[in-house]
């Protein structure tokens, strides 16, 4: 799937996602379409997204308060992760000596 999707190609593609579940995602801001010349439009992250959050609304009955809480969190974790590899990317572009430098000083400011 790399093709932007409309809404009604959306809840097809998630099974467990109705139009009304999907109208309360996007009021609440876990889910934030494009706005395309027809309606809304969805990217290919938005489907692996909705598939997440309608997995986590039944499988631990969380409400849409804690949606958002869950869904903030996952988003903050794709930040630091990303974060991770750009430094680790920029370290690795660095000379022999630095990189080994920078190991010995995370090494020693995780204890060990």
């Amino acid at each position: 799937m790399s093709e932007n999707l409309t809404a009604n190609e959306i809840i097809d593609a998630v099974a467990a996602l109705t139009a009304e579940r999907l109208t309360t995602y996007i009021e609440i801001g876990i889910i934030m379409p494009i706005q395309g010349e027809a309606g809304p439009l969805f990217a290919p992250v938005d489907c692996a997204r909705l598939q997440l959050i309608c997995e986590l609304e039944q499988s631990h009955e969380l409400a849409d308060e804690a949606l958002e809480m869950v869904m903030s969190l996952v988003d903050q974790l794709h930040s630091a992760r990303a974060d991770l590899q750009a430094l680790g990317a920029a370290v690795d572009a660095q000379p022999v000596a630095v990189r080994e430098q920078v190991l010995a000083a995370w090494r020693a400011r995780r204890g060990g």
